[in-house]
This record gives structure tokens, C-alpha cells and sequence, in this order.
């Protein structure tokens, strides 16, 4: 492939270099955290955004400054990285499974009404592969219901609804800097809200207990330290002014692609809703249906594409799917003796199931091959499916 991943400059080195020797290493004497923390804010049109350690612990800040506590539920899309439902769990809080749509694999704004209770308190939409939830329905039902919205914008950096940036349209956006996405330290994380009052509960949870202001061992509540260091910033600070240029690269690389495997029948690449108007594509998503490949499992067809020199990889589970939530209740009382507690083995998300059989996935980067990588990449899966005794 043409680049590599991450892609790191000079001005990037420069600035993890002067980090260094300056031994400007941590919040306490930053410079570039701050810097990163308004540009990423204004990039994503919101009023506050604090740097944090990873993805996963932005959602549970969020759900800590929006009171989720034990007994609570929260709303979430049944085919999701596990992180969405632990961060939940982590509060002693209950994930609730919402069905996604069958072609952008977003949650189904039709599916929430039905599966909130009393003691619903919040809705996580992930915008899967920067592909926005429909959320103009999904904020009404929440504004009816009176509950909080954490957008998981984990694929999503200048990702937008309907020009609007993902992570200011509900109460919290929460972002990831781990290292296959858009935007990479390796590690880390954003938390962006437009609410002072969100943003002050955020800061006392991250910082260990401390106001935004006043003296610093004035600790008021119990809290961790959940700090993006000053060396991460340094390395994130440069890629914002790259991101919105490669998000329009990997569009115009989607668009050709896809155009390529309409060709092939059993690959089916993930839908575009009008209303994704600004698509991060943090990975390249497509069903692969393997009756069109005579049987050839996905397993095999991944190992094959790989070994033609394709990063290709199978998509995560549905959520409660995983071994972790076997015997869940057993493993954690705290859990067990909630009257509210659902069973997951009854539960049954058919097109969740699907995607997680099917889905496909490659990194970011690929989109910034040339059109002649995309085009073998095109011939090499014909070729598989001629050499497995269908006709090409």
C-alpha cells in the first residue's frame, strides 16, 4: 500500500522533541493538551473538550457526569465494540440492546421508543465507520423521555449529521485516539459537551477529584485520573489540520471502491444514508456472503486476502455475545440482586447477528492507496471466488 500508518511528520517529532527536552511531559505543565483541547472543540463545534486517556474511559466520564448509577439502563446498539456496554457496567449500570439498521449498521432510532423503562436514563448511539445515527429522531425520543445522550464518536473525527459534527448534538461526544484510528497517539481520548455544568462534573471525575479551579489537593469527590499526556497531545495537535483533507481522500477512495465490488456478487459494502453527510470511514465495512464463494467461510476468505497483502479483518460481536458476558451475573453480585436484570441468552437481534457473521472490515488507511491498489484489491476477491468454482 501507499502510506503507512500512523503517519508521523517532522512538526509532529518537533513537537514531541521539545516536549522532551522542555520536560513538558503532563497536564500540569502542558501547553499542547490545551491547544489540542480547543482546536478539537472547535473542529467539532462544541464548547468544551477535555483530552483523556482512551475512548473507553471518555464514556465512563460521561456517564459519571450524567449521574448513571447503579440499577440505571442505558440504551445501546446490540452489534458495538464491547466498550459501549462495559463503561456501562463499570457504573454497576445495565446495557440495553437496541436493533441497528441492515445497511449503515447504526442504531435504529424506530427500535428505542419500545425498550425504554422507567429506569432508562440514557442512549449511546455509535456512529459506526464515522456513518452518523439518524439523530433527529433519536434526540426527540430523548427529549420526550428526558434522557441524556453520549454520542460514541470512537470512528468519527469530523464525522457529521446533516453538516452537523458529530459529538455536539447530544449531551456528550466521546472520541478515540487508539492506534488504527483517524487520529492516533496510540492511545487516548476526547470528551466534548456544550454544557458547563457536564463539563465541570467531567473535569472533578478525570482529575481526581479537583475543581477547574482553586487549590490543587482540594480533592471533593471520589474520582481517578483518567489524563491524556502532554506527549499524546503533541503527537494529536498536527493531525488535526490533516484530518478533514484525508476524510475527503477516503471519500473519494470509497466512492471508487465501491463502484469496483458492485461487481461482485456476495460483497456488499456498508450503506450511506444522506443525512452521514461528512463520513469519517475509519474502516471500509462490507458483508461478505460467503454462498456467493461456494461456501468458503469468512475465516478462510480473510486469510486469503491477507495473504495477497490486504489488511483485512472480521468485525466484533454483538455486544452480549462475548465470553465476558457468560455467566455475568454470577461473576458480579452487584448485578445479580437487581430487579431489573435482563437475559441476555433470550435476547435475539437478528440483524445485529447477520452483521457480526458477515461484516468485513479494513483500516483507514487503505482508503489512501492508489486506485491501481484498489483495483487489485477488486481482482484478487474475483479471482477468490473463480478459483472457488464460480463463475467470474
Amino acid at each position: 500500500m501507499k502510506e503507512k500508518w500512523p503517519i508521523i511528520d517532522e512538526e509532529d517529532k518537533k513537537r514531541v522533541m521539545e516536549c522532551l527536552e522542555e520536560g513538558r511531559l503532563w497536564r500540569g505543565n502542558g501547553k499542547y493538551i490545551f491547544e489540542l483541547e480547543k482546536q478539537f472543540a472547535n473542529l467539532h463545534e462544541t464548547k468544551y473538550a477535555l483530552a483523556v486517556t482512551n475512548g473507553t474511559h471518555a464514556l465512563e466520564i460521561a456517564l459519571e457526569a450524567a449521574g448513571i448509577g447503579y440499577g440505571d439502563e442505558v440504551l445501546i446498539p446490540a452489534y458495538t465494540f464491547i466498550a459501549t456496554a462495559t463503561a456501562v457496567l463499570m457504573r454497576n449500570a445495565l446495557p440495553i440492546p437496541i436493533e441497528v439498521d441492515a445497511d449503515n449498521f447504526c442504531m435504529d432510532p424506530l427500535r428505542i421508543e419500545e425498550c425504554i423503562t422507567e429506569r432508562t436514563k440514557a442512549i449511546i448511539p455509535v456512529h459506526i465507520s464515522g456513518h452518523s445515527c439518524d439523530m433527529d429522531p433519536l434526540m426527540e425520543v430523548a427529549r420526550k423521555y428526558n434522557l441524556v445522550v453520549i454520542e460514541d464518536c470512537a470512528h468519527s473525527q469530523a464525522s457529521k449529521y446533516k453538516n452537523r459534527s458529530l459529538g455536539s448534538i447530544g449531551e456528550f461526544g466521546t472520541f478515540s485516539f487508539q492506534a488504527v484510528k483517524t487520529m492516533t497517539a496510540g492511545e487516548g481520548g476526547m470528551l466534548t459537551m456544550n454544557n458547563e455544568d457536564y463539563w465541570r462534573k467531567a473535569f472533578n471525575f478525570f482529575n481526581c477529584g479537583r475543581q477547574p479551579e482553586g487549590p490543587s489537593y482540594n480533592h471533593v469527590s471520589l474520582s481517578s485520573n483518567y489524563r491524556m499526556s502532554e506527549i499524546q497531545a503533541a503527537l494529536l495537535v498536527g493531525q488535526i489540520n490533516r484530518v478533514e483533507a484525508q476524510l475527503v481522500e477516503r471519500n473519494s477512495k470509497v466512492k471508487y471502491l465501491n463502484s469496483l465490488l458492485q461487481e461482485i456478487e456476495g460483497i456488499i459494502p456498508q450503506g450511506r444514508a444522506e443525512y452521514a453527510t461528512h463520513q469519517g470511514y475509519s474502516m471500509y465495512m462490507f458483508r461478505y456472503k460467503k454462498e456467493y464463494f461456494n461456501g468458503l467461510s469468512r475465516e478462510d476468505f480473510i486469510n486469503e486476502l491477507n495473504k495477497a497483502g490486504f489488511p483485512a479483518f472480521r468485525t466484533y460481536p454483538v455486544f452480549f455475545k462475548t465470553k465476558f458476558f457468560e455467566n455475568i451475573y454470577q461473576k458480579y453480585s452487584q448485578l445479580d440482586i437487581l430487579p431489573n436484570k435482563r437475559d441476555y441468552t433470550k435476547m435475539n437481534f437478528p440483524i445485529s447477528n447477520s452483521i457480526a457473521d458477515e461484516v468485513i472490515w479494513l483500516p483507514h488507511f487503505f482508503l489512501l492507496s492508489d486506485e491501481s491498489e484498489l483495483k487489485l484489491f477488486k481482482n484478487s476477491i474475483q479471482s477468490l471466488q473463480i478459483r472457488n468454482g464460480v463463475a467470474g
